[in-house]
């Protein structure tokens, strides 16, 4: 079959519970959609090149091997490479970090 019950619930956000509906659901905080961009130093209507700037003014700021934190690091070139993909711009600028994973 299909995996049964889990693909239920991974496919249609099943509630649980006996009877598959579950009971009323809990409304969703609101997806944090800043953050990538707090990371960079730009605003949410940056452009491209704007993005690719602030990125290598960054980088090289907290690059390992200037001395930089390695984890600050990983987190702006994530950052990065989100922005400047307009698909997944899109889908961040919308769910957040949750909807790139």
């Amino acid at each position: 079959m299909f995996g049964g019950h889990q693909f239920f619930e991974e496919a249609f956000g099943g509630g649980g519970g006996m009877g598959g509906m579950g009971g009323p659901r809990r409304p969703k905080e609101p997806a944090d959609t800043s953050k990538y961009y707090d990371l960079l130093g730009v605003e949410k209507k940056a452009t491209h090149a704007q993005i690719k700037k602030a990125y290598h003014k960054k980088a090289l700021k907290e690059h390992p091997d200037k001395g930089g934190d390695p984890e600050k690091f990983k987190e702006i070139t994530a950052a990065y490479e989100v922005l400047t993909d307009a698909n997944k711009r899109d889908i961040y600028d919308k769910h957040g970090e949750e909807g790139i994973k």
